[in-house]
């Protein structure tokens, strides 16, 4: 019994770090590619080559300490998808704010990633948008005092 705990335990080992180590290197990629086009900077890459090296670092130990023949055992099997099916029992929760932890988590993945990566929210992709001058809404001007300028303007009584 206390073998198939110590199997199951370093099976829940090996799982987590490999769900770490398969994160990390999703963020590497996003923050290789977000350093080239220079929408994000170092600390995301460092942090990711970081997080991944850290996992692998220590799923190679683990590996390296188990006995050969433990690695065959079911308890290892199954303690593999325990985190995993943790991290999914623990996507149907909601959040404080009633909207559920899993979708919540792949919206805000999603919203990072366009983030960094650049994305632009346009109608048919770049076009050049970040070069274009913005014209500033008449509230955000500076105040003029003319009385006739007010008039014309959405922002009536908002100086």
């Amino acid at each position: 019994m206390v073998d198939a705990g110590i199997s199951f335990a370093v099976g829940l080992l090996i799982g987590g770090l490999s769900l770490m180590g398969g994160w990390g290197l999703l963020w590497f990629v996003v923050g290789a590619i977000g350093l080239v086009r220079q929408t994000s900077g170092w600390p995301i890459f460092i942090s990711s080559v970081t997080s991944t090296a850290i996992a692998g670092g220590a799923m190679g130990v683990v590996l390296w300490t188990v006995d050969a023949a433990r690695l065959s055992s079911p308890a290892l099997h199954v303690g593999l998808a325990g985190i995993p099916l943790a991290l999914l029992v623990a996507s149907a929760f909601r959040l404080q704010d009633g909207r559920r932890i899993g979708p919540a988590f792949i919206e805000g993945t999603r919203l990072m990633l366009q983030e960094l990566l650049g994305a632009h929210q346009d109608e048919g992709g770049c076009g050049h948008c970040h070069e274009q001058p913005v014209e500033e809404h008449p509230c955000h001007q500076k105040p003029c005092f003319e009385q006739a300028c007010h008039e014309t303007k959405p922002c009536e009584g908002k100086l």
